[in-house]
């Protein structure tokens, strides 16, 4: 139940920083914000990655960019899942995060960084631990337009801030913007 409050109170934090932003895409005076889900592989890297095989990660994000800002401001919540190596138990990471996304070139198809702070809820499958820790992440990632959707690839490095050990993960997303 704690947790469920942490991810709402981050939700409802997230929302009312995005609802001032205004897409840069768009000189007209309508303002717009992207919505966006994304789906990959996650890498376990360091120690996470002696207690966990290669998992999966899902996202779904708000995105816009503030009239005369360089770069999009990005609200996200994640989902990664990790089964566990020999004998060892699975784990899951719920993220709230707030990230800086800013092309290489403006409009059209080019490459970005991306990187910013969250919230990571870091728990085991059977609910043996659970802790919420404090994590960032960077990376990049190539967009293009086809029709009236954009589409992207990233590859990113998080690092959260775990008692005992840190988790270190490395997801390989698809994703969409709409």
């Amino acid at each position: 139940m704690n947790s469920l409050r942490v991810v709402l109170s981050g939700a409802a934090v997230t929302a009312a920083l995005l609802l001032p932003i205004r897409s840069a895409r768009a000189q007209d005076a309508e303002s717009r914000v992207h919505g966006g889900v994304s789906a990959g592989l996650n890498i376990p890297l360091s120690d996470l990655s002696n207690a966990v095989q290669t998992g999966y990660i899902m996202n779904g994000f708000a995105q816009g960019t503030p009239q005369g800002w360089p770069m999009a401001l990005r609200g996200e919540i994640s989902y990664s899942s990790f089964s566990g190596k020999r004998g060892q138990v699975g784990q899951n990471v719920t993220t709230l995060m707030v990230d800086g996304v800013l092309p290489v070139v403006a409009g059209g198809d080019s490459p970005y960084f991306i990187g910013g702070v969250g919230l990571h809820h870091v728990s085991s499958y059977f609910g043996f631990q659970s802790e919420n820790d404090l994590g960032l992440n960077f990376g990049g990632g190539y967009q293009w337009n086809l029709g009236d959707m954009r589409y992207f690839v990233e590859l990113r490095y998080y690092y959260v801030a775990h008692t005992g050990a840190a988790r270190q993960f490395m997801p390989l997303t698809f994703g969409v913007t709409f």
